[in-house]
């Protein structure tokens, strides 16, 4: 005896949707023996499982549950699906036959134009202590301090009660951006970057977004997985009109006390301030997040400085 599987052409079906949904891929096999004499007494449909689990010839034919239905050289949008499901009945109207339903899906990334990125933004406050508030074009150029502070805050108006600073909130943005990532191979994406997290805690290089060099802070970066072969990369990016920076207060160099150096006349009342304060930068690093294959992918990129979809 002989099992002959046949794929039914015309028993197909196909449900493509912008990621992340998933698109599936339904196929119909035709399972039976050309045997005359076979009675069908020395298997079922969980033998006929197994065969299909162990790629035994010809059952190789169909893919087993948990593997790809094309090789990525072949085609990468079709190496993302994976068989999810096998349905396997008997069929009534001939003898010795199985029809198997074999169901592949995946969110496949790179299958719409629009590639189901997602850019949220969200508006916060930080809390800095503001001994003198900068006054115009009184920020270091693009934020940019080194350590030890070689020069006091020069513009300004000093806000501090016997050195006490008040407690300021800089309106920051916070920008998210998020995409689907096929895995283990990354397909759909060209210039993919190696390591993106090595950048957290950098501030940009050049224009991001519209936002100043070295106001925008690339904050977190986290991989999500959303199914067994798929994640969801999110980026988070805070901009920052302050470049992220804090004050200090310079200390009297003769017994460290805050170094109370001049008065000011607040409600009639004189009382004494400081006019020492420095500028603090906690990130001094800084990259260029459009870089090609350093922080996001080419694809990516393209999408935040031309914005889509754009149906026509």
């Amino acid at each position: 005896m002989a099992w002959i599987v046949t794929k039914k052409h015309a028993s197909q079906s196909l449900s493509a949707g912008v990621e992340p949904q998933e698109t599936r891929l339904r196929t119909t096999f035709l399972v039976h023996n050309d045997n005359p004499s076979y009675n069908g007494t020395s298997e079922d449909v969980y033998n006929l499982l197994q065969s299909i689990k162990d790629a035994q010839a010809p059952f190789n034919v169909i893919k087993g549950i948990g593997t790809r239905i094309e090789l990525k050289a072949n085609s990468q949008t079709k190496a993302q699906l994976i068989v999810t499901d096998l349905q396997i009945d008997v069929e009534p109207t001939r003898a010795n036959s199985y029809v198997v339903t074999q169901t592949a899906s995946a969110p496949i990334v790179g299958l719409s134009p629009y590639r189901g990125i997602k850019v949220s933004s969200q508006t916060q406050n930080r809390v800095v202590a503001q001994y003198i508030r900068p006054g115009a074009a009184s920020f270091p150029p693009d934020g940019d301090v080194s350590w030890p502070a070689v020069s006091l805050i020069g513009n300004g108006t000093i806000t501090n009660v016997m050195g006490n600073p008040i407690q300021f909130a800089v309106n920051q943005e916070v920008i998210r951006i998020e995409f689907l990532v096929h895995d283990p191979e990354i397909v759909g994406y060209t210039n993919w970057p190696a390591n993106p997290a090595q950048y957290v805690n950098r501030r940009n290089s050049a224009v991001f977004l519209g936002l100043g060099i070295g106001q925008v802070l690339f904050a977190a970066y986290e991989r999500r997985f959303v199914t067994d072969q798929t994640s969801m990369e999110c980026y988070t990016f805070i901009s920052d009109p302050w470049y992220h920076l804090e004050q200090m207060p310079l200390r009297n160099p003769v017994d460290g006390s805050i170094w109370n150096d001049s008065t000011q006349t607040i409600a009639s009342q004189t009382v004494k301030v400081s006019t020492k304060a420095v500028w603090f930068q906690p990130y001094q690093d800084k990259v260029d997040f459009l870089g090609t294959g350093l922080v996001l992918p080419s694809e990516i990129i393209n999408l935040l400085t031309t914005p889509l979809p754009a149906y026509s």
